[in-house]
Formats: C-alpha cells, structure tokens, sequence
C-alpha cells in the first residue's frame, strides 16, 4: 500500500490540508481565514482523517510549503508541520510554494505562477505541467511586475497562474500569448502539496526552514524580528 502523506498550506489568505496516498487525494479542507491560520490546520486535518478513514499515527511524511510566501504563514505553516512530525515521529517534505500553485493548471507547456509579494512586487517562477508532475523551467524570483512582463516577453508568454497575476493583470496581459486565469485557481491545494512532496527528499524536522527571498520588512527598518 502506498505510503499517507499529509499536505498543508498557509503561505498567503488561504489554508489547505489534505490526506493523500499514491495519486489519490484522501481528504481536502481549506478556507480563507487570514491571521487565523493556526487555529484551523490541525483540527481540520483531524477532521479528514475522521473522513477518509485513516489515522494520523500513521502518517509517511507531512509535506508543507516553505517558501515563498508571507513572513507569518511560512512561519505558522512550518511551526506546525515540524509540531505534528515531531509527534508522530516522520520526517516533513518541503514543497516550493509556487510548485504547488503551478499544479493547479493540470497540462501546459509553460505556466507561470505569479504570488503578489506586496510592496509592488510578484514572486514568480516558470513551469512546464502534464502527466509526469511539474517540471521547473527557471528559478523563483521576486519581480516588479515591468520586470515579470519583460520575462515573460523573453519566454514568449505562457498561462499566469496566482494572486501575483490577478493582482498585476493590466500590465501582465498587455504581453502576447499571455492567458491569466481568474482568481478560483490562485489557491494553493494541500493535496497539490502533498503529491509534490511525494518527489521531495524527507528531512529532520529541525531541519525544515523557510525560503523566503527577500529581507522581512521589519528587518528592512531595522527592528528584529
């Protein structure tokens, strides 16, 4: 029998957790419940377990997106997947947060996933999707959205996927072969994270951190965090 990976995220508004073995998607639960995040992940893991028929205990691996995203739900997403592998006794499996939202456009030669990092600037990176999973074609990287439309120029256009892209749209679709999809498919899916993570190296709890890619602002105005 295939091995039962929880998925979790956290990295913008929303919230995800999933249950998956193999290919299947056990159970799903998510919801737009910002600053609040904490409160909902576990029970709402608990509570697909109940659905699914599965326990906890007998989790493989807990998969969860480490970056990028905002400072605060990395921060709660990782606190709560190194807690519940801890517990259980697994490893946890890091998942690029735009990985995860490129899986939401099944099959496409080249998708973008655009987050909106605040501060006028997108998080971005290039995909190629189909059967065999998510095939990275460049490198995360923090965009003003002049720059992420130049790029996308130079990779002749491509499928935007992400809050990045809706936010930005009146300059991202002046961009020939650019196809933004509406804001439905900007949700990160745990169980995108999870069959993800199935490809992810396991590590030591302790070992998981964030990836953030540009200095906390409060960092930024000198103040520690």
């Amino acid at each position: 029998m295939s091995a039962l990976l929880a998925g979790l995220d956290c990295t913008g508004e929303t919230w995800s957790v999933a249950l998956v073995r193999g290919s299947e998607c056990l159970a799903e639960c998510g919801g737009l419940n910002a600053r609040a995040h904490l409160r909902w992940l576990f029970p709402a893991l608990v509570d697909c377990a109940s659905r699914s028929g599965v326990r906890l205990a007998d989790l493989e691996s807990v998969a969860v997106t480490s970056g990028p995203g905002s400072f605060t739900g990395l921060r709660l997403g990782i606190v709560t997947a190194r807690t519940m592998a801890q517990v259980l006794g697994c490893p946890v499996r890091p998942v690029d947060t735009l990985e995860a939202l490129a899986w939401n456009v099944p099959e496409s030669p080249r998708v973008v996933a655009a987050l909106d990092a605040r501060r006028g600037e997108v998080f971005a990176a290039c995909f190629q999707t189909g059967t065999g999973g998510c095939l990275r074609l460049t490198e995360d990287r923090a965009f003003t959205p002049e720059e992420l439309a130049g790029a996308l120029e130079s990779w002749g256009g491509g499928v935007l996927v992400g809050s990045g892209a809706v936010r930005y749209s009146p300059v991202l679709e002046k961009v020939p072969g650019v196809r933004i999809l509406p804001p439905v498919f900007a949700q990160i899916r745990a169980s995108a994270v999870a069959l993800a993570g199935q490809r992810q190296a396991p590590l030591n709890p302790l070992d998981l951190v964030p990836t953030y890619l540009r200095s906390a602002e409060v960092q930024l105005h000198g103040v520690r965090p």
